[in-house]
C-alpha cells in the first residue's frame, strides 16, 4: 500500500468516482487505511488493483491448466461422464 501511496502524486492523473460501501466496510476501511498511514482514496484504489492483478493471475493459471489438458491431448469424457453417473447416483436428497 505505501508503494501506492508515494504514486499518488499531482502529476497522476485520477479521476473521481462514487460508490456506495455498506457501512462496516467503509468504516473497516477508514481505520485499515488510518492504520496504514495512508489515504481512504489510496487504499480503495490499491484495493482495487489488487483485484485487477489477482484476477489477470487468474486468468493466466487457468490457461495454463488448459495448456497442459491440450498437450496431453486426454479424452476425459468418459472420466466425467463416469463421474457424473456416481454424483447422481448419490441421491442424497439435494434439489438441483
Amino acid at each position: 500500500m505505501t508503494s501506492y501511496t508515494l504514486n499518488m502524486t499531482k502529476t497522476n492523473q485520477f479521476v473521481k468516482t462514487t460508490i456506495s460501501v455498506p457501512i462496516e466496510v467503509y468504516a473497516r476501511a477508514t481505520r485499515r487505511a488510518k492504520e496504514l498511514g495512508t489515504s481512504r482514496s489510496a487504499f480503495f484504489a490499491g484495493a482495487v488493483e489488487k483485484e485487477l492483478e489477482a484476477a489477470n493471475t487468474s486468468v493466466g493459471v487457468i490457461d495454463r491448466i488448459n495448456a497442459v489438458v491440450d498437450a496431453v491431448n486426454d479424452d476425459t469424457s468418459e472420466f466425467s461422464s463416469a463421474a457424473a453417473h456416481r454424483l447422481l447416483a448419490k441421491d442424497d436428497g439435494t434439489k438441483w
